[in-house]
């Protein structure tokens, strides 16, 4: 008896000494990366799109004149638009500055404006809120913004919570967003693994940590046919299947093409059964959320001085029926009333017999095709816009 109690007795005092020790090197790390900045709060150990947009946009020397937000529609419009037009691949990646409205601005108004894309896939208006808080600052603050929304930016079934999303955990460690730490986790696991971070700080480096690792296996890696590059993936595609409905965003510089319409085949894919699962049913309390932080967005706008236009994408009328009877008017009419009461502008592009079915590649997403007419009519309706023309004309 009296030997267990003694054996608890020590084991109790080597757990304890093991986490003085862990508390001892974690201060030693925050006091030397705060001392030192030792990490790098762009270093990620997996190559997101918003890591390549991030990166990007730290290489430009100017701030644009107009900057692009929006999900997978804005960011398909804008890659295959401008692959169309310039009848050249273009890269999601990499490509960043919009051909297409630049081009067609120019020939309605005169003058040629500069654009930056941040235009991601699966981009909730969390992530748009959070990316012009955290970028759209200072001597990189645009003149206009432009925001392509649809529903599903608003009320995805598919989304855990705000902060669950890459652009939300990247841009967390890069700006402070300790207004919306608390209310994007809506978990006890979240709020749990948040906390943590917090108390200790090697944790909320992790991925930091992670990236040194990946970079020592870059530069011990062979050299050759198979040697392992800081940006190129030459996994098989099904393996690269597989990683990316298990693993988070990882995409090489040699990845994610784009090529000008009529290139290749391109049979229309119908992503009904995809969609009919988003829209299943209208989370209020998703719905409520993001429409806050989509009127968030224009208030920042709105205090910064910038001229926000909120752009409803075209839809296939097949996607729309899909939502709950009455949901497609609401939506518009919430978006617009909002906009209007923050000075923001609202172009609802989704007429009737602007887009037609060879304008989609699924039930929502634009080719190359519908591209290229997508921003033609953009372009069309900022140059009658009085304050989208203003903006542009101002020198800040």
């Amino acid at each position: 008896m009296a030997k267990d109690v003694r054996a608890k007795a020590i084991l109790s005092s080597y757990v304890l000494l093991g986490l003085v020790m862990l508390l001892v090197l974690d201060l030693g790390f925050r006091l030397a990366d705060n001392a030192f900045h030792i990490t790098n709060p762009l270093d990620s150990p997996n190559r997101s799109l918003i890591w390549w947009t991030v990166n990007g946009f730290a290489n430009e020397h100017t701030a644009p004149d107009i900057a692009l937000l929006g999900s997978s529609l804005m960011m398909t419009a804008h890659h295959a638009g401008d692959a169309t037009k310039l009848n050249k691949v273009q890269s999601e990646v990499s490509h960043f500055h919009s051909a297409c409205l630049q081009d067609f601005l120019s020939e309605k108004t005169g003058q040629k404006p500069t654009t930056f894309s941040f235009a991601i896939a699966g981009q909730m208006a969390s992530d748009s809120y959070l990316i012009a808080r955290s970028l759209l600052v200072g001597p990189k603050q645009p003149k206009v913004i432009i925001y392509g929304i649809a529903p599903r930016d608003l009320i995805d079934n598919t989304l855990p919570s705000a902060a669950s999303t890459e652009t939300f955990k990247y841009l967390s460690r890069i700006g402070d967003l300790s207004d919306v730490a608390l209310s994007a986790r809506t978990s006890f696991n979240e709020l749990f693994q948040f906390g943590l971070e917090k108390v200790i700080y090697t944790l909320s480096r992790r991925p930091n940590l992670l990236a040194w690792q990946h970079k020592i296996a870059y530069t011990l890696a062979p050299y050759g046919q198979n040697a392992i590059t800081k940006n190129e993936l030459c996994a098989p595609f099904e393996l690269r299947k597989i990683a990316y409905s298990e693993m988070p965003d990882d995409s090489g510089s040699n990845e994610l093409k784009i090529a000008p319409y009529g290139s290749e085949f391109e049979p229309f894919r119908d992503n009904t059964a995809e969609y009919r699962q988003r829209y299943a049913h209208i989370k209020q309390k998703t719905y409520k959320s993001q429409l806050s932080y989509l009127e968030k967005l224009m208030k920042l706008a709105k205090e910064r001085g910038i001229q926000l236009v909120v752009v409803n994408m075209p839809l296939t009328p097949g996607n729309v029926a899909l939502m709950p009877a009455g949901f497609y008017s609401e939506f518009k009419n919430k978006v617009g009333a909002m906009a209007a009461a923050n000075d923001a502008a609202f172009l609802d592009l989704n007429k009737p017999n602007a887009f037609e079915q060879k304008h989609f590649a699924d039930t929502v997403h634009l080719n190359g095709l519908g591209g290229v007419a997508f921003f033609r009519l953009l372009s069309s309706e900022l140059a009658l816009n009085h304050s989208v023309s203003t903006a542009l004309t101002t020198t800040h």
